[in-house]
C-alpha cells in the first residue's frame, strides 16, 4: 500500500511539472496568426433593423424614403466577450469597436471572400494571454456595407460624399447611442474606436475627424485615402484648437505591398481554401502598392501636426481578408495592448 501510496505521488508530482512546463510553453510562444475563428466563447445578437433603420417607408414620408436610399436597412451584430456574462464582470462596463465591413471580420463562412479578419480570434488571444491593458476585451460592432461595391463605394466614400456623410451620421448619432443605451458601454472617446481596411479604414479615420467628441481612435488596415479626407486631415493640422484634438487621438495605419525587392505576388493558392463557395479571391496584388502615396500624405499631414500615432509596413502584404488576417493583432495592440506590448509581440 506505502509503495502505490508513494507511485501515486510520484505521477502526480511529474504531470504538475508537465502542465507547468506546458503552460510556460503556452505562454512564450510567438502570438502568431491563423487566429481562432468564429465568436471565441462570446455571443452574437443582430440588432433589429427597425429599431436602428426607417423600415416603413412611404411616399408621404419623404425623409424616410431618402434615409432608406441613402443606407438601406441591413443586419448590424454584436459581438460580447464571454466576460460581459460573468457574474463578476456583471457591474463592468467595456469600450466598444465599431468594424466596417463587419460580414467580414470575424467568420470565415460570411466573408465576401470565404476568409476574415478572425477579430475576434485575435482579440480572445490576446486576452488570454494577459496582453491587453483593459480589464475585458472590448464591445465589437459588426456593420456590414452595402450589398454592392458601388454602394460600398459610396458610404465609404471621400468625406464630401453625400452617402459617406449620411454614414458617418448614422455611426455617431443613430447606431453609437442605440448601443450605448443597450449595451454596458463606457462613455467618453477614449473608450470609442473605429476600425477597417481599404475604404473603410479611410471611413474609420473620418468618423474621427468628424465626431471627435465620439470616436477618440481609429485603426486604418491598407486604407484607401482619397483627396476630400487628406485635406480634412491637413486643414485639422492647421487649426491650432483642432490640432490639439488631433494630437489626442490614436490612429493606427498600415498596409502591405511592394518593398526593394520583395513583391507581392500576383496569385497565392491559399486565397482560395476558403470555408464558402466564393472561392476567387483575386488579391487585389497591386492595390496597395498604388495607395502608398495617398498614405503617405496623410502621414506627411499628421507629421506636421506633431500627432503621435502608428505606422506599419508589411512588404509584400496583400491586399484582401486572408492578407490582414496575418496581422490583425498589431491595430488591436496599438488600440488595448499593454505599454511596449506591440514591440515585443
Amino acid at each position: 500500500m506505502c509503495i502505490m501510496m508513494n507511485l501515486i505521488g510520484i505521477i502526480s508530482l511529474f504531470a504538475c511539472v508537465l502542465i507547468w512546463r506546458a503552460d510556460a510553453y503556452t505562454d512564450s510562444r510567438p502570438l502568431l496568426p491563423p487566429f481562432p475563428n468564429g465568436v471565441c466563447s462570446g455571443s452574437v445578437v443582430t440588432l433589429p433593423q427597425d429599431e436602428l433603420y426607417s423600415t416603413k417607408s412611404s411616399p408621404f414620408n419623404l425623409f424616410s424614403s431618402i434615409e432608406n436610399i441613402m443606407l438601406p436597412p441591413r443586419d448590424v451584430k454584436v459581438w460580447m466577450p464571454a466576460e460581459y456574462h460573468k457574474p463578476e464582470f456583471r457591474t463592468h462596463r467595456f469600450p466598444v469597436l465599431y468594424c466596417h465591413d463587419g460580414q467580414n471580420a470575424m467568420e470565415d463562412a460570411d466573408s465576401w471572400t470565404g476568409s476574415s479578419w478572425r477579430l475576434v480570434g485575435a482579440l480572445t488571444r490576446l486576452y488570454e494571454r494577459d496582453l491587453l491593458r483593459i480589464e475585458a476585451p472590448p464591445i465589437v460592432v459588426l456593420v456590414p456595407c452595402g450589398d454592392s461595391f458601388q454602394r460600398r463605394h459610396s458610404e465609404y466614400g471621400d468625406l464630401p460624399h453625400p452617402v459617406s456623410q449620411a454614414h458617418g451620421e448614422f455611426m455617431a448619432n443613430k447606431l453609437h447611442p442605440y448601443i450605448m443605451n443597450r449595451f454596458r458601454v463606457k462613455e467618453g472617446p477614449e473608450h470609442c474606436a473605429a476600425l477597417g481596411s481599404s475604404l473603410g479604414g479611410q471611413a474609420s479615420l473620418q468618423l474621427l475627424l468628424r465626431y471627435p467628441k465620439i470616436f477618440g481612435a481609429a485603426a486604418c488596415l491598407s486604407p484607401c485615402f482619397q483627396a476630400g479626407t487628406i485635406a480634412a486631415v491637413v486643414s485639422k493640422s492647421i487649426s491650432p484648437s483642432e490640432r490639439e484634438d488631433l494630437r489626442s487621438k490614436t490612429i493606427y495605419i498600415d498596409n502591405g505591398g511592394d518593398v526593394d525587392d520583395t513583391r507581392v505576388p500576383v496569385i497565392d493558392v491559399m486565397d482560395h481554401f476558403t470555408m464558402n463557395d466564393r472561392w476567387w479571391n483575386p488579391g487585389y496584388w497591386w492595390l496597395d502598392t498604388t495607395l502608398q502615396p495617398m498614405i503617405d500624405a496623410v502621414r506627411f499631414a499628421l507629421d506636421q501636426a506633431g500627432v503621435q500615432y502608428r505606422y506599419e509596413k508589411f512588404p509584400g502584404g496583400r491586399h484582401n481578408e486572408r492578407g490582414w488576417s496575418q496581422r490583425i493583432h498589431r491595430p488591436l495592440l496599438h488600440l488595448y495592448g499593454k505599454e511596449n506590448e506591440n514591440e515585443s509581440v
